[in-house]
C-alpha cells in the first residue's frame, strides 16, 4: 500500500485492481484486500465526491511557482512550473476539486501520457479522473454482486464472502451509499457534463470525446448496476424502494430515439426485484438471506409500497407505472400461494393483486414489453435482468390462469370484430384489446431473440410424452408450474384465429431454442391428430398451403409432377398472387420451419424427406414464382436451415442445381422468361432498398458449402463445379453492395459481412494446385481458386476488400456508437481475414503457378499491399491494416489478423524499414501503435467458455497451413483430427501474444532501423549502421520489450503458485525465450538487450536460471524454453569473459555450479517496479492460469550443482513406436508414405508428418477402391484410417519430445561448454574446477545411455564430454605442477585458497586430511570415467561418425590425463625442486604426489587389458572403417595404449588379425589422394591428416623390438618403397623465392611435401633404433627405400645448402641421418652384390651420391661467417619480420645435425670395407672424382682441398664450441641463481625457458664436439695413408687401395707430390698447436660421446705422424 500516490485516479485503480485480483485467484490471502478496503474506507463514505477546492491550497499551489511545493513521493520541494500551476487550477475549478488533488493527478498524467499518444498533460488527466470515478463505480458493482443472497451464489472462500458481507453491509446501513448512489444518478446529466467540458476546453480530438463520454456513461451504469445487484441480493427496505419509484418517476427515462435508456431499465429491474418473492417457487432454498428480505420480514413494506405507486399521480414515462404495477401484482398473486405468516405481511392489500393486473393490461404493459424492454441488449446480456423478465411473464401464466383464459377470449373476439371489419372493407377500431397476441408477441421475443445468451425455453415442454421419444429424457419436471406453461401453448392454439396465426407461429418458433424443444415443436404440429383435433396448424396444413400457393403461381408448364394426369394442352391460367397478410403468415411459417431446422438434426431430415410435403421442390418453386421479395428471403433462409445435414444438403443442391434460379447453362430460348435471382436482386430488391432475398441466398449458399460440396454437381448438362454459383455471388452481390442504397446501414454491412464470409471459406479450403491452372480440364477448379487468383491481381474484388477496411478503420477511429457497427466490425474482419488467408497460402499458390506454366501474371497480394491508395495519394494500405490493433480491446480477431498480415508483408525484403519510414518523423500515430502493441502483450486472457466463430476457428489454427478441402465431405468419411490430437484452441489473447512474437521473431535480422525494433523499443531514429560501436538504447518505459520480460515474470511468478500446465500459454514463453535468445545472439542488439536485462529488469537472466527447472519440464515447450534461456545465459558468460567481467561471470558460475541453489532462488525476486506497475494489476493474469497461495519451489530436485540438477529434468528415453499392425493397407508402402508425408524441416520442428496429408490420401485411397470392397470392409478400413493417423500422430509427438529433449541437451552442453571453456584462472580454485567437472561428467555419463533414438543427443552430450575432458586435463596438469607448491608450504599459491564452498565447513587440518584421500579420489573418479568412456566406444557401433570421432577424441584425452606428455625442461624442473627441498621429510611428502601418476598409469593399463582383445578390435575396426578423423584418433588411442604398455600383445593383435595390412593397403591406396595434396590448391588436406596418423602409428609400433620386426616383417618399407608421392618433391629454388611468403592457412607447397616425406624418413629410423645398426636386413630395406627414391634424394643433395630454409634443412637433416646409419660395411657389401649384377646404372647413381654427400659435406663446414650468414639473410620482403630467436636456434640445430650426419657418413663410408672400421681401403680422395665443388676453383688439389675441408670442420667445430660454451654456462647460472623457483607460474616459467635455452646450447655444444670427433678420426686416416705410404708411387701401394676410382691417365691423384704432403704438413702443424690441442682436450672432457681419451690418443697419433713424416 505504500508509495500509492493519493490523486484522483490511482488509489481508484489500485482498489479496483486488487478487488479484481482477489474475486479471480480466490485461494489468495485476503488480507490485502481487507487493508485495502479498511484504508479506503472514508472514499466509500463520501462516495465520488471530490475533496473540496480550498484556498489554502490553492494559495501553496500559487507560491509554488517560486517557493515550490511537496508532492507526493518527493522529500523535497518541487518548483512548478506556471503552465503546470494554471492547469492545475482549471481542472479543480471545473471539477469543484481540491488544487493539490488536481496536481497529483496532473504529475500522473504527466507519467501515464506513454499510454495516450498525441495527447497533452491537461486531456490524460481528464481521461485519468473519469478513468478513476468509473474505477470506484466498478469496485462498487462487483463488491455488491459478490455479496451473498437470494438470486445467485458465489463461489468464494467464505472468509473473502464474510469480508465483503460485513463491509457492503456497513455501507448499505451506516453510510447510506444507496441513496448516496441514487442520488449520483440523478445528478449525473450527460448534457451538463458535455458543456462543462466543452467550456473549459477539455475535449480534445472526437477520440477523445467519445472516449470521455463513454467513461462517463460507463461510470453512471456501473452505479446502477451496483443498486441493482445489491437489490437482486438483498432487496430494498421500504424507503429505499418508495424513493427509487419516486425517481422513476419523475426522471426522463427515454433517449434520442425515444428507447429507454439503460440506466432506467437497471434501475426498474432492481425495483422489480426490491420486492421479488421468486425465492419461493426453489422448494430446496434455505438461504438465511430469504427470510431477511424487506418483502418478506417488513409487515408495512407491501403496504406502503402499494399506497406509494397510488400515490405517484404524475410519470414522466406511463409506461414504467403499468410495469411496476404489474410485477408488483405478480408477487401479490405469489405470496398469496406463499405461507400463511408470510401472506399476514401483505395485509388486507393481498387481494389487489388482480387490480393492479387490470389496471397494468389497460395501461398496454406487454405492449411496453415488446417494443421497449426487450428491445435493449441489457435485457440479454445481463442474466438476472433476463430472468427476472422471464419470471414475469411465466408468473403470470402460471398465477394468472384466469386472466389468462380471459385474454384469449377477447383476443377471439378481437379476430371477429377485426375480420367483420375486414369483409367490409372498414379499418377495423383502433381501441381492441390485443393483450393476448403481444403476450405471445413478448415469449417469442423474450426466447427467440438471437442476443439471448441463456434458454430457458424448455420449461414450456415439460409435460409432453415427446420426452420419451427418440431418446430424449425429461428435462423439466412436471410441476404444476411446467403443466400451466405447457397448457398456455395448447390454448394458444385452439381454435386458432386468422389474426393470432402470426404470433402463435412467432411464439412456437421463439420457444424453439434448444433440440429437445425443437423436437416437441415437430412432434406438436406433426400430427395434430395425437393431440387434439381442435389444432388448426400442422405440417400438413403448412405444406398443403405452400403447393397451393406453388401451384397457382408457377409459371412454367411443367406441371406433371403435381397434376400427373393434366394434359400438357390445358390452358394456361394467369398466376395468383399473395396478400399482405397471407405473406406475413407464410413469413411465420418460414419463421417456425427455420427454428425447428436449426435445432433438431432429425426435425431437419423428415422434413426434407418427407414424399408427401415436397419440400426442397416447394420451397425451390415458390422462390421462382411472383412471391413477394422478403418471402423469397424467408424461403431461402429456411433453406439454409435444412441444409445444415448432409442428407438435405445433397437434396437440396440438386433441386437448386435444377430449378435453375442460379443460371448454370445457358438459357435457351423458351416461349415464357426464365426467372433470375440476379434480376430480382437487381430489379426489385435494389429498388425496395432492402435486401432480405441477398442475405438469404448468400446463407443458402454458405450453409450448402460448409455443410456438402458434391464433386459432380452440374456433370452432364454443363461442365461440373461451382464456378456458375460463385460468378453470381461475386458479380451481383459482392462487387455491387458497396455502390447500393439501404435504408438500414447496418444491412449493408451484413451484406458485406455474408458475402466475405463464404469467401473466406471457399478461399481457407483452397489447396493450391497446379491442374487448376491449366486451359483445358475436366472439371472447373475449386472455387477458392478464383477467388486466389482476383487477391492475387490488381482486382475489384481487391480493391473493395480495402475499402472496406479503409473505411471501417475511418469509422472506428472515432470510438464512436453507431447503427450497423457490430456489422461493419464482422465485415472487416472476414475482409482482413481474406487477406491473411491469401498471403499464407500466396507461396503455394505462386508454386503451383510457376509449376503449371500459366501465362498469367502474377504480381502478388504482399506486394499490392505497398502499392499507392488512390483515394489518399499514399501507400497506406498496411498503415489502415495496423490501424487495427489499436481496437484489441473488443476487436481482438481484427487484432490477431492484422497482426499476421503484417508478419506475411514484412517478408518481403526491406519492408519493414518502409513502413517504419511511412509514419511522419515525430508522429504520434506510431507511438499509438506501440502502445497498443503493449497492451496486446499484456493483454489478460479472460475466464470462462470461448466464443470464437466455428469457421475462423477451423482454419486459424491448422498446424501445416491446410485446411481439409470441402470437397472431402463427400465421402462423409472424415475423420475429426483435432479430436484425435485432443488439441484445443488457444484463447485469441494468447493467439495475439504469439503472432506478435512470431512477427518480431521473422524480422530480428532485418537492417535497422526497422518497425519491428522500433516496437521492441529500440531506439531507430538514428543510423546505426554508420557506427558499429555505437549503443542501442532502449525504451524501458512503453516497450514491447518491457512487456515481453514483464510476460516471462508473471508466468514464472504463477509457475511459483500453481500446478497448472496450459500448452498454449506454455508455447508463448517459449517463442518469448527464443525471441530474447535471437536478440541476446544479434551482434548489434546482444550487449543492449544483455545489460537492459541486467540493469533495468533486475537481473532477469539470473533469477529466471535460479528458478529452473521449471514445472512441468517434461513437456516439450519447457524443454525447448529452458534451452533458449540457457543459450542466452551461454552467450552473457561469453560475453563477459570476453570482456572481462569478472564479477559477473563470478555470479553465473555461482548460480550454475551452486550445490543447493534455494538461496539463488528465493533471493531473486521480480523488479519492483515491473511489479507494482500501476498500469496493468499487480499480478494480472495474462495466460488465464489461476494463482495459489504460497511461494513453492518450481521444482524440488536431489541436491548436487545446480547445472546437474538441470539435467535431472530430462527424460531420456531408449524405446521406439511401432507401426501398428494392418489388415488392409501394406505395411511397406505405409511406412514409405509416413516419408513422404513429412513436412520440410522448420525451426522447432524434426520431421513431423503432415497429417492432413496423409489424410487425404489413405481416403483418397479409400475412394478409389469403394467400390470394389465389400460392404462390410468400409468401415473396418475407416477403423484403420483413423488408427494410422493417431500412429502418425502419436509420431509427431514423440518427435518433438525428443526434438525438444535434444534441443534442451544441446543448450545445456552449450552452456557448459562455454562455461568452462571461457573460465578465468582466477575465478575458481584449480581443485574445485576439476572437481565441478569430474562431477558434471560423471553425471553425465550416468544419465545419457549411448544408444539414443536420437543420435544427435549422444553426439551433442560426447562433444560436452569431450570439452569437459580437455579442460579436466589441463586442470590436472595445473594440479600437478602446483601439488609440490602446494605441499611444500614455504610458498602459498593464489590459487590454493579455500573455494567458497570450504571456507566455513573445514579447518586446516580437516582440509590437509582431504588433500591426502585426494589422490584415491581423483583416482577412482578418473577409473569410473574412463571405464565408461570404454563401454560407449565398445557398444556405439558405427551410428553416427561424429559421435565415434567424439568418443575417441574424449578417451584420448582421458588417457592423457593418466600418460602426461613432459619436455625435458619439466622434468629436470620437477627434479630441481625435489633437489631444493630443505629436508627428507619435505621430500617424504612430495613422494606421494609424484607417485601419483603411476598409479593413474597403472588404473588405466588395468581397465584397458580388463577389456582386453575386445577393445583393440574395436579400435582397429574404427582405424580401418571408420571416418577419416574418427581413423586418426583411433590410431591415436593406440598410440597411447601402446606408450601405457597397457596390452603386451598389441602388436601381435595388430599383425595377426589383419590390421596392420589393412593399414598398410591403405597407405598404399593413398598415394593418389597424396599426389592430390601436393597441387596448388588441393581439394583437402584430409588424406596428408590420414597419411600422418597411419605413419605416427607405425612408429609407435616400431619403438619396440617386436614391433620393429612385425613392421618390417610385413613389408612395410616395400610399400613405401613403391609410392610414387616421396618422388614428387616441388623445386626447390621456387620454394626457396617463395619461402618469405606470409604463412596462409594452407601451408606451402614444399611444407605439404616434407608432411609426406619426414614420417616415412622417421619410420626408417625408429625401424633402425629398435633393431639396431647391425640389424643388416632393417638397414638394407631402408637403404633401399632411399634408392627407390633416389631422384628425390638426389635433388635435395644438389640444392643442398646451410641457407636453405628451416623446411629443406630438416629434410636434409633427415635423409642424411639415414645414410650415416645405414653405410656400414655388412650393407654395403650386400648392396654391392645385388647392385653388381643387376642394374649397373643404379651402382653409378649410387657412386654418384656418394660424392653428392661429400660435396654437401664440404658445404656444412662450421665457421662462424657461415652460421652469420645464415641467421642473418637478407629478407627479399622488407615488410617481413626478420628470424625469431627460435626460428635461429632451429637453424642452427639443423645445421649442426646435417654437419654430424655428413661427418658420419664419410667416416662410415671410408671405413666401410672392414668390419673393424679401423682401416680402409677408401679414402675420400679416392671417393671424389672433382674437387672443384668443394674448392670453388678449377686448379685446386684434390688432397689439399679434401684436407683442407676435414680441418676446416675440425677448427670450427672446436671455435663454435668454444664461443658457446660460455653462454651456456652463463644460462646455466642464471638459473641457478633464480631466487624461488616456486613462486607462482612466473619462477617456473622462468626456470623452464633458461633451461630449454641451455638444453639447446648444450645439444649445440654436444654436436660441435662430436663433428670434432668424426673429423680428428678421419684426418688421422688420411694422414696415416699418405705418410706412410703414399709418398713413393710403388705397385704394391696400389695394390693396397682401391683404384676404381683413378683415372688411368692420371695416377698422380694418389701419387701426391711432394709439394702436396709438405703442404699437408704445414696445414697440420700450424692447426694443431699448443692452444688448439687443449681446446680439443677441454672440449672432449664434457661432451665426448667416447671420452676424452680417445680424442687425445688420436691426436697423439696425428701428431706423431706428422713428427715422423719425411721431411721436405
Amino acid at each position: 500500500m505504500e508509495g500509492v500516490v493519493e490523486d484522483m485516479w490511482t488509489p481508484y485503480k489500485r482498489l479496483y485492481n486488487i478487488f479484481q485480483l482477489t474475486i479471480m485467484n480466490s485461494n489468495e490471502v485476503v488480507s490485502d484486500l481487507e487493508l485495502c478496503l479498511k484504508k479506503y474506507k472514508q472514499i466509500f463514505t463520501n462516495f465520488l465526491r471530490n475533496p473540496p477546492k480550498s484556498e489554502k491550497n490553492r494559495a501553496h499551489l500559487r507560491n509554488a511557482l517560486v517557493e515550490g511545493i511537496i508532492l507526493a513521493g518527493q522529500t523535497r520541494k518541487v518548483e512548478l512550473s506556471q503552465e503546470l500551476i494554471d492547469e492545475a487550477i482549471i481542472i479543480s475549478d471545473m471539477f469543484d476539486l481540491d488544487e493539490i488533488f488536481a496536481l497529483e493527478l496532473l504529475c500522473t498524467a504527466q507519467r501515464q501520457q506513454i499510454h495516450h499518444p498525441g495527447l497533452p498533460r491537461g486531456l490524460v488527466a481528464v481521461l485519468l479522473y473519469y478513468d478513476g470515478r468509473k474505477a470506484l463505480a466498478c469496485t462498487l458493482r462487483d463488491m455488491f454482486q459478490a455479496v451473498s443472497g437470494v438470486s445467485w451464489s458465489t463461489e468464494l472462500p467464505s472468509e473473502i464472502t464474510a469480508l465483503i458481507n460485513n463491509y457492503s453491509q456497513n455501507l448499505v446501513e451506516d453510510s447510506n451509499i444507496l441513496g448516496r448512489l441514487l442520488e449520483l444518478i440523478g445528478d449525473m446529466d450527460i448534457e451538463k457534463e458535455i458543456l462543462l467540458l466543452t467550456k473549459n476546453r477539455a475535449f480534445g480530438s472526437k477520440k477523445h470525446q467519445n472516449q470521455v463520454l463513454a467513461l462517463y456513461e460507463d461510470t453512471r451504469k456501473a452505479l446502477a448496476m451496483a443498486m441493482f445487484h445489491w437489490s437482486a441480493q438483498r432487496g430494498l427496505s421500504k424507503n429505499m424502494a418508495i424513493r427509487l419509484l419516486q425517481y422513476l418517476a419523475n426522471v426522463k427515462t427515454t433517449d434520442a430515439n425515444g428507447n429507454l435508456d439503460d440506466v432506467t431499465l437497471i434501475l426498474l429491474m432492481a425495483l422489480l426485484y426490491a420486492y421479488d418473492t421468486s425465492v419461493l417457487l426453489i422448494a430446496d432454498c434455505d438461504s438465511p438471506h430469504t427470510s431477511r428480505l424487506p418483502i418478506l420480514c417488513d409487515p408495512e413494506y407491501a403496504k406502503g409500497l402499494y399506497e406509494a405507486i397510488y400515490a405517484q399521480s404524475a410519470w414522466q414515462t406511463p409506461q414504467l407505472d403499468a410495469i411496476i404495477k404489474y410485477s408488483f401484482g405478480l408477487t401479490l398473486a405469489s405470496l398469496r400461494q406463499a405461507p400463511s405468516e408470510l401472506q399476514a405481511n401483505a395485509g388486507v392489500i393481498i387481494n389487489r393483486d388482480e387490480q393492479l393486473i387490470d389496471e397494468a393490461l389497460a395501461a398496454n404493459v406487454f405492449s411496453f414489453f415488446y417494443r421497449q424492454l426487450l428491445e435493449k441488449n441489457v435485457v440479454y446480456n445481463t442474466e438476472f435482468i433476463y430472468r427476472r423478465l422471464h419470471l414475469l411473464i411465466t408468473d403470470f401464466i402460471d398465477f394468472m390462469h384466469a386472466k389468462v383464459s380471459e385474454l384469449r377470449g377477447r383476443a377471439d373476439e378481437t379476430a371477429r370484430t377485426v375480420i367483420s371489419f375486414q369483409n367490409e372493407g372498414l379499418e377495423p377500431p383502433p381501441n381492441l384489446d390485443v393483450n393476448f397476441e403481444l403476450l405471445m408477441l413478448c415469449v417469442a421475443k423474450l426466447y427467440g431473440d438471437k442476443r439471448a445468451t441463456i434458454t430457458l425455453c424448455n420449461e414450456y415442454w415439460g409435460p409432453t410424452d415427446t420426452s420419451a421419444i427418440n431418446g430424449f429424457t425429461n428435462q423439466v419436471q412436471n410441476t404444476s408450474r411446467a403443466i400451466s406453461l405447457f397448457k398456455f401453448i395448447r390454448l394458444a392454439s385452439e381454435l386458432l384465429p386468422q389474426t393470432l396465426f402470426k404470433s402463435y407461429l412467432k411464439m412456437i418458433a421463439g420457444l424453439t431454442r434448444t433440440e429437445f424443444a425443437a423436437r416437441c415443436a415437430f412432434n406438436l404440429l406433426k400430427n395434430s391428430q395425437n393431440l387434439s383435433a381442435s389444432y388448426a396448424v400442422s405440417w400438413d396444413h403448412f405444406f398443403n398451403a405452400l403447393n397451393n400457393y406453388f401451384n397457382n403461381m408457377r409459371t412454367d408448364f411443367d406441371t406433371s409432377l403435381y397434376n400427373p394426369g393434366d394434359s400438357i394442352y390445358r390452358s394456361r391460367s394467369m398466376p395468383r398472387n399473395m396478400t399482405p397478410r397471407e405473406t406475413e403468415h407464410m413469413a411465420a411459417v418460414m419463421g417456425i420451419m427455420q427454428a425447428v431446422a436449426d435445432n433438431d438434426e432429425i426435425s431437419r431430415i423428415m422434413i426434407c424427406e418427407q414424399a408427401n410435403w415436397q419440400t426442397p421442390q416447394v420451397l425451390l418453386g415458390l422462390v421462382s414464382c411472383s412471391t413477394p421479395v422478403m418471402l423469397k428471403g424467408e424461403i431461402l433462409f429456411t433453406l439454409a436451415a435444412l441444409s445444415k445435414s448432409k442428407e438435405t444438403a445433397r437434396t437440396i443442391w440438386f433441386h437448386l442445381e435444377e430449378s435453375q434460379i442460379i443460371p448454370t447453362i445457358p438459357i435457351m430460348s423458351k416461349a415464357y422468361p426464365e426467372f433470375s435471382l440476379a434480376e430480382e436482386i437487381d430489379q426489385n430488391e435494389s429498388r425496395l432498398e432492402t435486401y432480405k432475398l441477398s442475405r438469404g441466398v448468400l446463407q443458402l449458399l454458405y450453409t450448402l458449402m460448409t455443410t456438402h460440396m458434391p464433386r459432380n454437381l452440374g456433370s452432364g448438362p454443363r461442365q461440373p463445379g461451382f464456378d456458375p454459383y460463385l460468378k453470381f455471388v461475386v458479380d451481383s452481390i459482392v462487387l455491387k453492395f458497396y455502390s447500393r442504397a439501404y435504408k438500414d446501414p447496418a444491412e449493408k454491412w451484413e451484406v458485406g459481412a455474408k458475402c466475405l464470409k463464404l469467401m473466406y471459406y471457399l478461399l481457407a479450403s483452397y489447396r493450391p494446385k497446379a491442374s487448376d491452372f491449366l486451359e483445358k480440364r475436366e472439371e472447373n477448379p475449386y472455387p477458392g481458386y478464383h477467388i486466389m487468383l482476383q487477391l492475387q491481381v490488381k482486382s475489384d474484388m481487391l480493391r473493395l476488400l480495402l475499402r472496406i477496411i479503409e473505411e471501417a478503420r475511418e469509422r472506428l477511429d472515432d470510438y464512436n456508437q453507431f447503427n450497423g457497427k457490430e456489422m461493419l466490425e464482422e465485415c472487416a474482419l472476414y475482409a482482413l481475414l481474406l487477406l491473411e488467408v491469401a498471403l499464407a497460402k500466396q507461396n503455394a499458390f505462386f508454386e503451383a503457378h510457376a509449376t503449371a506454366n500459366c501465362s498469367i501474371l502474377l504480381p502478388g497480394l504482399n506486394r499490392m499491399l505497398l502499392d499507392l491508395n488512390p483515394r489518399s495519394h499514399c501507400p497506406d494500405y498496411v498503415i489502415n491494416i495496423i490501424k487495427f490493433v489499436t481496437y484489441n480491446s473488443w476487436l481482438p480477431r481484427h487484432t490477431l489478423a492484422a497482426i499476421k498480415i503484417l508478419s506475411a508483408v514484412t517478408m518481403l525484403p526491406d519492408v519493414i524499414t518502409q513502413i517504419l519510414n511511412m509514419y511522419a518523423q515525430g508522429s504520434t500515430e506510431k507511438m499509438e501503435i506501440r502502445q497498443r502493441f503493449v497492451e496486446c502483450l499484456e493483454m489478460e486472457v479472460r475466464r470462462g467458455p470461448q466464443q470464437d466463430d466455428g469457421l475462423i476457428d477451423n482454419f486459424a489454427h491448422d498446424q501445416f497451413g491446410f485446411a481439409i478441402d470441402a470437397n472431402l465431405n463427400e465421402s462423409e468419411i472424415e475423420v475429426d483430427l483435432d479430436a484425435l490430437e485432443h488439441r484445443k484452441p488457444p484463447r485469441i489473447e494468447l493467439q495475439i501474444k504469439e503472432a506478435i512474437v512470431h512477427l518480431f521473431e521473422l524480422n530480428l535480422s532485418q537492417q535497422l532501423p526497422n518497425f519491428v525494433y522500433f516496437l521492441l523499443g529500440i531506439d531507430v531514429i538514428r543510423d546505426f549502421m554508420a557506427n558499429e560501436k555505437q549503443q542501442l538504447g532502449l525504451d524501458v518505459n512503453c516497450s514491447c520489450m518491457n512487456s515481453l520480460v514483464l510476460l516471462l515474470e508473471r508466468h514464472l511468478e504463477q509457475q511459483r503458485h500453481s500446478e497448472e500446465y496450459c500448452e498454449h500459454t506454455a508455447h508463448i514463453v517459449e517463442r518469448i525465450y527464443h525471441l530474447f535468445h535471437g536478440l541476446c545472439a544479434n551482434r548489434r542488439t546482444s550487449e543492449p538487450i544483455l545489460r537492459y536485462f541486467r540493469l533495468t529488469c533486475n537481473d532477469f537472466l539470473v533469477r529466471h536460471l535460479s528458478a529452473m527447472p521449471f514445472r512441468q519440464h517434461t513437456e516439450d515447450h519447457v524443454l525447448h524454453a529452458m534451452s533458449h534461456l540457457m543459450n542466452c545465459v551461454a552467450i552473457e558468460i561469453k560475453l563477459a569473459a570476453t570482456h572481462g567481467q569478472t564479477t559477473r561471470f563470478h555470479l553465473l558460475c555461482d548460480i550454475l555450479l551452486a550445490v543447493n541453489s534455494e538461496t539463488q532462488r528465493n533471493g531473486h525476486c521480480m523488479p519492483q517496479e515491473m511489479g507494482n506497475n500501476l498500469l496493468t494489476p499487480p499480478t494480472v493474469n495474462y495466460f488465464g492460469v489461476d494463482i495459489l497461495p504460497g511461494r513453492i519451489m518450481l521444482q524440488k530436485t536431489s541436491m548436487g550443482l545446480h547445472v546437474n540438477r538441470l539435467l535431472d529434468c530430462l527424460k531420456l528415453e531408449t524405446q521406439t513406436l511401432t507401426q501398428p499392425p494392418l489388415e488392409f493397407f501394406d505395411e511397406p508402402l505405409i511406412a514409405k508414405l509416413l516419408v513422404d508425408c513429412e513436412a520440410k524441416m522448420n525451426v522447432g520442428r524434426a520431421g513431423m508428418i503432415n497429417v492432413h496429408k496423409l489424410h487425404d490420401i489413405l481416403h483418397d485411397e479409400l475412394r478409389h477402391v469403394q467400390s470394389t470392397i465389400a460392404s462390410g470392409q468400409r468401415k473396418a478400413i475407416i477403423d484403420e484410417i483413423t488408427l494410422l493417423l493417431q500412429h502418425a500422430i502419436q509420431l509427431n509427438c514423440v518427435r518433438m519430445q525428443r526434438y525438444a529433449t535434444y534441443s534442451f541437451m544441446t543448450a545445456w552442453c552449450r552452456l557448459v561448454q562455454v562455461l568452462f571453456s571461457m573460465m578465468p584462472d582466477s575465478l575458481l580454485p584449480v581443485s574445485v574446477r576439476k572437481q565441478h567437472m569430474i562431477d558434471i561428467i560423471e553425471k553425465i555419463l550416468m544419465k545419457v545411455e549411448p544408444t539414443q533414438p536420437l543420435i544427435k543427443i549422444s553426439i551433442q552430450v560426447t562433444e560436452t564430454v569431450l570439452n569437459l575432458l580437455a579442460n579436466l586435463r589441463c586442470c590436472y596438469y595445473q594440479l600437478e605442477d602446483q601439488r609440490s607448491l602446494e605441499e611444500h608450504g614455504s610458498v602459498v599459491c593464489l590459487s590454493d585458497m579455500p573455494s567458497a564452498t570450504d571456507s566455513g565447513q573445514k579447518n586446516s587440518s580437516q582440509k590437509a586430511m582431504g588433500n591426502i584421500n585426494s589422490s584415491e579420489c581423483n583416482s577412482s573418479n578418473l577409473r569410473f570415467i574412463l571405464k565408461r568412456l570404454i563401454d560407449w566406444i565398445m557398444t556405439s557401433e558405427v551410428k553416427s561418425q561424429k559421435m565415434s570421432i567424439n568418443l575417441y577424441a574424449a578417451f584420448l584425452n582421458c588417457l592423457r590425463i593418466v600418460k602426461r606428455l613432459r619436455s625435458e625442461e619439466q622434468i629436470e624442473y620437477h627434479e630441481t625442486f625435489l633437489a631444493r627441498s630443505e629436508n627428507y621429510k619435505t621430500y617424504g611428502n612430495l613422494q606421494p604426489g609424484l607417485n601419483e601418476e603411476a598409479h593413474q598409469k597403472e588404473m588405466a593399463a588395468e581397465i584397458i587389458s580388463g577389456i582386453g582383445e575386445k577393445l583393440i578390435d574395436t579400435i582397429c575396426q574404427h582405424a580401418i572403417t571408420g571416418h577419416d578423423v574418427c581413423s586418426m584418433l583411433a590410431l591415436c588411442c593406440l598410440d597411447v595404449i601402446s606408450e601405457l604398455r597397457a596390452i603386451s600383445t598389441l602388436c601381435d593383435i595388430v599383425t595377426t588379425r589383419g590390421y596392420l595390412n589393412l593399414i598398410l593397403e591403405s597407405l598404399a591406396k593413398s598415394n593418389e589422394m597424396l599426389r592430390d595434396v601436393l597441387k596448388p590448391t588441393p581439394n583437402s588436406l584430409r588424406p596428408l591428416f590420414v597419411y600422418e596418423s597411419h605413419m605416427a602409428f607405425l612408429c609407435q609400433m616400431s619403438q619396440t623390438y617386436v614391433g620393429a620386426s612385425l613392421v618390417l616383417g610385413a613389408k612395410t618399407l616395400g610399400v613405401l618403397s613403391n609410392m610414387s608421392i616421396y618422388d614428387m618433391q616441388p623445386d626447390l629454388k621456387a620454394s626457396e623465392l617463395e619461402r618469405h611468403e606470409p604463412d596462409d592457412f594452407l601451408p606451402a607447397i614444399d611444407a605439404r611435401f616434407r608432411s609426406i616425406l619426414l614420417p616415412a624418413l622417421s619410420l626408417c629410423n625408429c625401424l633402425i633404433d629398435s633393431l639396431g645398426s647391425g640389424n643388416n636386413s632393417a638397414s638394407l630395406q631402408v637403404l633401399n627405400f632411399m634408392i627407390s627414391h633416389i631422384d628425390m634424394i638426389e635433388s635435395i643433395l644438389r640444392a643442398a645448402t646451410p641457407f636453405m630454409n628451416l623446411g629443406h634443412l630438416q629434410q636434409l637433416a633427415a635423409i642424411t641421418n639415414l645414410f650415416a646409419r645405414t653405410t656400414t660395411h655388412d650393407v654395403v657389401e650386400l648392396q654391392s652384390d645385388l647392385l653388381e649384377n643387376n642394374d649397373l646404372d643404379m651402382s653409378n647413381r649410387l657412386s654418384r651420391l656418394q660424392q653428392l654427400m661429400i660435396v654437401v659435406f664440404g658445404r656444412f663446414t662450421i665457421n662462424e661467417a657461415t652460421i652469420c650468414r645464415m641467421l642473418h639473410q637478407e629478407r627479399p620482403n622488407p615488410n617481413l619480420p626478420d628470424l625469431t630467436e627460435d626460428e635461429k636456434s632451429q637453424h642452427v640445430r639443423y645445421f649442426l645435425d646435417i654437419a654430424s650426419n655428413l661427418s658420419i657418413y664419410c667416416r662410415n663410408a671410408v671405413t666401410s670395407t672392414v668390419k673393424d672400421g679401423m682401416s680402409s681401403k677408401y679414402l675420400l680422395t679416392t671417393m671424389v672424382s672433382d674437387v672443384r665443388p668443394l674448392s670453388g676453383s678449377t686448379d685446386s688439389k684434390k688432397l689439399t682441398v679434401v684436407m683442407q675441408t676435414i680441418l676446416n670442420q675440425l677448427k670450427g667445430s672446436i671455435a663454435y664450441f668454444l664461443s658457446q660454451k660460455s653462454i651456456a654456462d652463463n644460462l646455466l647460472q642464471q638459473r641457478a641463481s633464480l631466487p624461488n623457483i616456486t613462486f607462482g607460474p612466473s619462477g617456473k616459467q622462468n626456470y623452464l625457458e633458461l633451461s630449454q635455452r641451455h638444453n639447446e646450447k648444450r645439444n649445440e655444444l654436444t654436436l660441435s664436439v662430436f663433428i670434432a670427433e668424426q673429423n680428428l678420426y678421419l684426418l688421422w686416416l688420411h694422414l696415416d695413408f699418405y705418410f706412410r705410404n703414399a709418398v713413393i708411387y710403388s705397385q704394391e701401394n696400389r695394390n693396397s687401395i682401391n683404384e676404381s676410382l683413378l683415372d688411368p691417365e692420371n695416377m698422380s691423384v694418389l701419387n701426391a707430390s711432394q709439394d702436396e704432403i709438405t703442404q699437408l704438413k704445414q696445414m697440420v702443424i700450424s692447426t694443431f698447436n699448443e692452444t688448439f690441442c687443449t681446446q680439443l682436450i677441454t672440449a672432449s672432457e664434457g661432451y665426448s660421446i667416447k671420452g676424452k681419451n680417445f680424442n687425445a690418443s688420436l691426436m697423439r697419433r696425428v701428431k706423431a705422424l706428422v713428427q715422423f713424416a719425411p721431411p721436405s
